[in-house]
């Protein structure tokens, strides 16, 4: 089999495998009059009772919340999830670090109930912006995540034929594939990113972002920077 005929067979197999992925716009409109949305930082949600998760002594964040309605699809790892919030440690950045060591997410089957959590007596670590979703129908793996997936011949303008024909987006988003920044960040089990969003003084070291995976009983979050 020839090169052009290897990447022709290549293309046919990844154009079935694209995914979906819904790209978070943070701030830029008027915020909503409700905490049960989309919130980049905010003061979190949860039941009564509940308050911020705790550790090494001090309170944790809401980094990210997202209300699952509000995406314009649902991915299989939330079909029974209707609000999750995810909760930073104020120390250090948790770099290859199952969940609950470091960073810990909330999930809830259902809306009724949740309240405002209590601010932090912590000063604010992240600015609070509103989140709206848009749906990105193709989204690709980076070359280095490609292998997991597609057989793809290795030769240089091969790869510049791929580039060329797809793109893997930025940005915070849920579902599609990890944006990579250095290397691979692994496709499987991936749910969503978390990209820095300067608008709202978050950063992963230079520029990075960080990657959520999830197995049927495990989190684990890695991350990339410049």
């Amino acid at each position: 089999m020839g090169i052009a005929e290897q990447v022709n067979q290549a293309r046919q197999q990844l154009d079935s495998l694209l995914r979906k992925a819904a790209v978070a716009e943070v701030g830029g409109f008027r915020p909503p009059d409700t905490y049960l949305t989309s919130w980049f930082g905010g003061p979190g949600v949860g039941l009564p009772g509940e308050t911020l998760p705790i550790y090494n002594g001090k309170d944790m964040f809401p980094l990210l919340q997202v209300r699952i309605d509000e995406l314009p699809f649902v991915t299989e790892a939330f079909v029974n999830t209707a609000l999750f919030v995810l909760f930073m440690n104020r120390e250090d950045l948790p770099f290859d670090q199952p969940h609950v060591d470091g960073w810990m997410i909330r999930e809830y089957a259902s809306l009724n109930g949740l309240e405002p959590l209590a601010l932090s007596s912590e000063a604010d670590i992240v600015k609070s912006f509103p989140i709206r979703w848009n749906l990105i129908e193709g989204d690709a793996p980076g070359w280095e995540d490609l292998s997991e997936i597609v057989d793809w011949p290795q030769r240089d303008d091969d790869t510049n034929t791929f580039h060329e024909a797809y793109k893997t987006y930025g940005g915070t988003k849920i579902g599609g594939f990890p944006s990579e920044i250095q290397h691979g960040a692994g496709v499987k089990d991936f749910v969503f990113q978390i990209d820095s969003e300067p608008k709202a003084n978050w950063q992963w070291g230079d520029g990075g972002i960080g990657y959520f995976h999830k197995t049927e009983d495990a989190g684990h979050l890695a991350w990339q920077c410049l």
